[in-house]
């Protein structure tokens, strides 16, 4: 899982989306920190970085779970994610919004 990754995220809410990239660092055993860069509404960039705990590991897939506080303006944000080696996608949710990321390893 550790590496680059390039995709797009989707609210469900606002219907709103965009380009997303992520760098993911293994942390241990059991943890990822993912750092996120995209654009909202195409002219805000954004960057915030995440802590994900592997929740369930089959080899060849794992299953994520992790939150982030972004702030009081957008509040605390939860995931959950399966990745494999070419593919992460995760769902997101918090008190205002809740959508989805799909992202590909870089060169995939």
């Amino acid at each position: 899982l550790a590496g680059c990754g390039t995709g797009a995220w989707q609210s469900g809410s606002t219907g709103h989306s965009g380009v997303l990239r992520a760098r993911f660092t293994r942390c241990g055993e059991t943890q990822y920190r993912v750092d996120f860069s995209g654009r909202f509404c195409r002219l805000l960039p954004f960057r915030y970085s995440v802590t994900l705990d592997v929740v369930e590991d089959c080899g060849d897939r794992v299953t994520l779970a992790g939150s982030s506080f972004l702030g009081r303006l957008f509040g605390t944000f939860s995931y959950t994610a399966a990745a494999d080696e070419d593919a992460f996608a995760a769902r997101y949710s918090s008190t205002k919004d809740s959508g989805r990321f799909a992202l590909r390893r870089a060169g995939s």
